[in-house]
């Protein structure tokens, strides 16, 4: 009787691990990760106002340098860019910082820019102009712009969609 009774409780054991592992079996795959390390953030055009919880951003612009802009390309070969906007503190402290930035192709290939500015220290609800300067690649076509607050602690990038309009075409070469 004894060994019945064992024989009984191993059979419904047995029938539980099958279950379990039938379940394990249809549960969803874990998602292939992707984008590693890649900083949260918000996304928008050079158009509009953009808040990231801490920053906003307006009045952007992407233009070819000009001479009193302090940056050249540093190859004959290169074209030199300045992206400029008015950056405020969304936040009730102080904000200190500037930013880092970078252009990407749409191949994803990425060109890291420099800041121009002396950064900012705003107050609540106070503005400062940022200023950063690109040397890219004559042949280079920018689709997007990111920026990050160098230094934060928990920064949240700012991912900027470039249209052609944004930038003119690359001046004509001088002779």
């Amino acid at each position: 009787m004894k060994s019945r009774h064992v024989a009984k409780v191993c059979s419904i054991l047995f029938v539980f691990l099958l279950a379990g592992n039938a379940l394990l079996a249809d549960a969803a795959p874990t998602p292939v990760p992707g984008g590693a390390n890649q900083t949260a953030g918000v996304s928008g055009s050079m158009s509009q106002t953009l808040f990231n919880g801490t920053l906003r951003i307006r009045g952007m612009s992407l233009k070819d340098a000009q001479p009193d802009d302090h940056i050249r390309p540093n190859a004959p070969t290169e074209r030199a860019l300045v992206f400029r906007a008015i950056v405020s503190n969304g936040t009730k402290r102080e904000n200190h910082g500037y930013f880092d930035a970078s252009l990407a192709d749409a191949n994803g290939i990425t060109v890291a820019g420099r800041p121009l500015d002396s950064g900012w220290s705003l107050e609540p609800a106070a503005a400062a102009r940022a200023i950063v300067g690109f040397s890219i690649p004559s042949d280079f076509v920018p689709v997007r712009l990111v920026l990050v607050q160098a230094a934060a602690s928990k920064p949240r990038a700012f991912r900027i969609a470039l249209r052609p309009s944004d930038l003119g075409p690359a001046p004509a070469a001088t002779p």
